[in-house]
């Protein structure tokens, strides 16, 4: 019965951290490459002896790809809140252009480009009086 309780909290603790291990891999893309870990060094462990070096090379291989891929994401990160930047900044400077001319503001209102429209007359402020372009 004690051996059994044992075995039983060895392998309830095992899938644990299998989760756990799991969980973290999934979080961070490297669930390919904790499986293939796995892989080389239990069931196919004769093949990786035999094969050290390609095995080696698919391990390294797998975690570059990952590591390029949070590259590429960070990349996207960094342009998706530069965009919003600028977003923010050009509605920001065409809302303090109506004012500057007296448009206003209580039914603003943007065109599928971004530009804030006169509510008098429907067209774009930023391109009004004295204003031909944006200058951010």
């Amino acid at each position: 019965m004690a051996i059994g309780a044992i075995v039983s909290l060895c392998l309830t603790v095992g899938l644990f951290i299998l989760s756990f291990v799991f969980k973290v891999a999934g979080k961070l893309r490297l669930t390919i490459p904790v499986i293939c870990f796995l892989l080389f060094s239990t069931v196919l462990n004769e093949w990786t002896e035999q094969h050290e070096t390609l095995a080696s090379i698919i391990l390294i291989s797998l975690f570059g790809l990952t590591v390029l891929s949070w590259v590429i994401s960070l990349i996207k990160v960094i342009r998706r809140k530069r965009d919003e930047k600028y977003l923010e900044d050009d509605v920001a400077w065409q809302i303090r252009r109506a004012r500057e001319i007296g448009i206003p503001l209580n039914s603003i209102r943007f065109n599928e480009h971004g530009d804030l429209l006169d509510p008098r007359t429907g067209k774009p402020v930023v391109y009004g009086e004295g204003a031909p372009f944006k200058d951010i």
